[in-house]
Protein backbone atom coordinates (compact mmCIF):
# COMPACT_ATOMS: atom_id res chain seq x y z
CA UNK A 1 0.00 0.00 0.00
CA UNK A 2 2.63 2.40 1.17
CA UNK A 3 4.27 1.76 -2.40
CA UNK A 4 1.36 2.27 -4.00
CA UNK A 5 0.58 5.78 -2.44
CA UNK A 6 4.83 6.85 -3.27
CA UNK A 7 4.09 5.76 -6.77
CA UNK A 8 0.82 8.18 -7.01
CA UNK A 9 3.04 10.81 -5.44
CA UNK A 10 5.73 10.54 -7.81
CA UNK A 11 3.31 10.52 -10.96
CA UNK A 12 2.34 14.16 -9.35
CA UNK A 13 5.57 15.57 -8.53
CA UNK A 14 7.53 14.45 -11.65
CA UNK A 15 5.69 16.85 -13.89
CA UNK A 16 5.56 19.72 -11.73
CA UNK A 17 9.83 19.17 -10.87
CA UNK A 18 9.72 19.26 -15.16
CA UNK A 19 8.02 22.25 -15.57
CA UNK A 20 10.55 23.65 -12.69
CA UNK A 21 12.98 22.20 -14.47
CA UNK A 22 11.58 24.72 -18.18
CA UNK A 23 11.20 27.37 -16.11
CA UNK A 24 14.91 27.40 -14.87
CA UNK A 25 16.19 27.26 -18.51
CA UNK A 26 14.05 29.79 -19.87
CA UNK A 27 14.32 32.48 -17.21
CA UNK A 28 18.31 32.71 -17.47
CA UNK A 29 17.42 33.08 -21.72
CA UNK A 30 15.50 36.26 -20.36
CA UNK A 31 17.67 37.75 -18.12
CA UNK A 32 20.60 37.82 -20.04
CA UNK A 33 19.89 39.36 -23.00
CA UNK A 34 21.48 42.56 -21.88
CA UNK A 35 24.51 40.38 -21.11
CA UNK A 36 24.57 39.50 -24.98
CA UNK A 37 24.38 42.63 -26.04
CA UNK A 38 26.70 44.24 -23.33
CA UNK A 39 29.30 41.23 -23.74
CA UNK A 40 32.93 42.57 -24.84
CA UNK A 41 36.39 40.65 -24.28
CA UNK A 42 39.81 42.23 -24.68
CA UNK A 43 42.28 44.60 -22.64
CA UNK A 44 40.22 47.37 -23.12
CA UNK A 45 36.96 46.22 -21.58
CA UNK A 46 39.28 45.00 -18.32
CA UNK A 47 37.27 48.01 -16.20
CA UNK A 48 33.22 46.22 -17.56
CA UNK A 49 31.37 44.34 -15.30
CA UNK A 50 28.08 43.27 -16.88
CA UNK A 51 25.54 43.06 -14.45
CA UNK A 52 24.20 39.53 -13.93
CA UNK A 53 20.10 41.08 -13.61
CA UNK A 54 19.48 44.09 -14.94
CA UNK A 55 17.97 46.49 -11.98
CA UNK A 56 16.70 50.10 -11.56
CA UNK A 57 19.12 51.90 -9.61
CA UNK A 58 17.63 53.89 -6.62
CA UNK A 59 16.57 57.73 -7.71
CA UNK A 60 18.67 59.89 -6.57
CA UNK A 61 18.68 63.66 -7.75
CA UNK A 62 22.10 65.56 -8.92
CA UNK A 63 22.09 69.03 -8.15
CA UNK A 64 22.75 71.47 -11.23
CA UNK A 65 24.55 74.48 -11.41
CA UNK A 66 21.36 76.76 -11.40
CA UNK A 67 19.90 75.35 -7.98
CA UNK A 68 17.61 72.48 -9.64
CA UNK A 69 17.87 68.67 -9.39
CA UNK A 70 17.91 66.12 -12.10
CA UNK A 71 17.12 62.33 -12.15
CA UNK A 72 17.76 59.34 -14.43
CA UNK A 73 14.01 59.30 -15.02
CA UNK A 74 14.25 62.14 -17.09
CA UNK A 75 16.37 60.00 -19.49
CA UNK A 76 13.68 57.59 -19.81
CA UNK A 77 13.92 55.72 -23.29
CA UNK A 78 17.24 56.52 -23.64
CA UNK A 79 20.62 54.92 -23.22
CA UNK A 80 22.59 56.98 -20.39
CA UNK A 81 26.09 56.85 -19.32
CA UNK A 82 26.52 57.85 -16.05
CA UNK A 83 30.30 58.71 -15.15
CA UNK A 84 31.11 59.45 -11.17
CA UNK A 85 34.27 61.56 -10.82
CA UNK A 86 35.94 64.42 -9.11
CA UNK A 87 39.07 67.04 -10.05
CA UNK A 88 41.24 65.78 -7.57
CA UNK A 89 40.89 62.01 -9.45
CA UNK A 90 43.72 61.91 -12.37
CA UNK A 91 41.89 58.74 -13.65
CA UNK A 92 38.70 60.83 -13.85
CA UNK A 93 40.51 63.88 -14.71
CA UNK A 94 41.76 61.81 -18.19
CA UNK A 95 38.60 60.82 -19.47
CA UNK A 96 36.60 64.07 -18.63
CA UNK A 97 37.30 65.49 -22.65
CA UNK A 98 36.75 61.78 -24.26
CA UNK A 99 33.35 62.08 -22.53
CA UNK A 100 32.63 65.47 -23.52
CA UNK A 101 33.33 64.24 -27.00
CA UNK A 102 31.24 61.12 -27.27
CA UNK A 103 28.28 63.17 -25.82
CA UNK A 104 28.19 64.48 -29.02
CA UNK A 105 28.74 61.75 -31.25
CA UNK A 106 26.15 59.17 -28.82
CA UNK A 107 23.32 61.90 -29.08
CA UNK A 108 21.95 61.15 -32.17
CA UNK A 109 22.05 57.53 -31.10
CA UNK A 110 19.59 57.80 -28.38
CA UNK A 111 22.29 57.56 -25.87
CA UNK A 112 22.96 60.30 -22.94
CA UNK A 113 26.28 61.02 -21.75
CA UNK A 114 26.56 62.59 -18.18
CA UNK A 115 29.01 63.55 -15.37
CA UNK A 116 28.31 63.55 -11.93
CA UNK A 117 31.20 65.15 -9.64
CA UNK A 118 31.83 64.05 -6.22
CA UNK A 119 33.87 66.93 -5.39
CA UNK A 120 33.00 69.16 -1.99
CA UNK A 121 33.35 71.99 -3.79
CA UNK A 122 30.65 71.42 -5.69
CA UNK A 123 29.48 73.38 -8.77
CA UNK A 124 32.53 75.89 -8.35
CA UNK A 125 35.07 73.26 -8.43
CA UNK A 126 33.50 71.74 -11.94
CA UNK A 127 32.80 75.25 -13.33
CA UNK A 128 36.72 76.28 -12.65
CA UNK A 129 37.62 72.90 -14.14
CA UNK A 130 35.27 72.68 -16.88
CA UNK A 131 36.74 75.88 -17.93
CA UNK A 132 40.39 74.69 -17.60
CA UNK A 133 39.71 71.93 -19.37
CA UNK A 134 37.26 73.37 -22.09
CA UNK A 135 34.48 71.37 -21.48
CA UNK A 136 31.82 72.11 -23.37
CA UNK A 137 29.33 69.57 -23.86
CA UNK A 138 29.02 68.14 -20.05
CA UNK A 139 26.20 70.01 -18.10
CA UNK A 140 27.52 70.70 -14.12
CA UNK A 141 25.83 67.76 -11.96
CA UNK A 142 26.90 67.35 -8.52
CA UNK A 143 25.84 64.32 -5.88
CA UNK A 144 26.49 63.87 -2.53
CA UNK A 145 28.72 61.30 -1.00
CA UNK A 146 25.66 59.83 0.92
CA UNK A 147 24.55 59.62 -2.76
CA UNK A 148 26.79 57.77 -3.70
CA UNK A 149 26.83 55.56 -1.39
CA UNK A 150 23.50 54.69 -2.63
CA UNK A 151 24.43 53.84 -5.64
CA UNK A 152 27.04 51.96 -4.55
CA UNK A 153 29.97 53.97 -5.62
CA UNK A 154 33.04 52.78 -3.96
CA UNK A 155 35.67 54.48 -6.07
CA UNK A 156 36.77 57.00 -8.76
CA UNK A 157 35.98 57.09 -11.46
CA UNK A 158 32.79 54.55 -12.29
CA UNK A 159 30.52 54.53 -14.98
CA UNK A 160 27.11 53.07 -14.50
CA UNK A 161 25.66 51.96 -17.81
CA UNK A 162 21.43 52.38 -18.23
CA UNK A 163 19.65 51.22 -20.75
CA UNK A 164 16.51 52.71 -22.01
CA UNK A 165 14.17 50.87 -19.72
CA UNK A 166 16.02 53.04 -16.75
CA UNK A 167 17.89 49.58 -15.77
CA UNK A 168 21.80 49.42 -14.77
CA UNK A 169 22.84 46.59 -16.97
CA UNK A 170 26.57 46.87 -16.43
CA UNK A 171 29.38 49.32 -14.84
CA UNK A 172 32.92 50.16 -15.17
CA UNK A 173 35.27 50.64 -12.39
CA UNK A 174 38.77 52.57 -13.37
CA UNK A 175 39.89 54.09 -16.27
CA UNK A 176 38.49 53.43 -20.12
CA UNK A 177 39.27 54.48 -23.39
CA UNK A 178 35.53 56.09 -24.49
CA UNK A 179 36.71 57.96 -27.53
CA UNK A 180 37.98 54.82 -29.41
CA UNK A 181 35.41 53.45 -32.51
CA UNK A 182 35.78 49.86 -30.51
CA UNK A 183 34.29 51.90 -27.59
CA UNK A 184 31.39 54.11 -28.89
CA UNK A 185 30.27 50.83 -31.19
CA UNK A 186 30.08 49.41 -27.83
CA UNK A 187 27.96 51.64 -26.14
CA UNK A 188 25.66 51.78 -29.10
CA UNK A 189 25.08 48.01 -28.88
CA UNK A 190 24.89 48.16 -25.06
CA UNK A 191 22.34 50.41 -24.25
CA UNK A 192 21.30 52.25 -27.56
CA UNK A 193 17.45 52.24 -28.20
CA UNK A 194 16.58 48.78 -30.04
CA UNK A 195 17.29 49.69 -33.92
CA UNK A 196 19.46 52.30 -33.51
Amino acid sequence: MKDGLFCRHLRRTIPALALVGVFSLISPALASEHQERCAAEGPAFKALTVNETATVPPEVPFSTADGGTKTLAEFAGRGVVVNFWATWCAPCVREMPELDHIKEELAPAGIDVIAVSMDRGGHKAVGEFYKRLEIKNLESLVATAKDGSTLKIRGLPTTLLIDPKGREVARIVGLFKYQTPESVAFLKRCIGPEGS
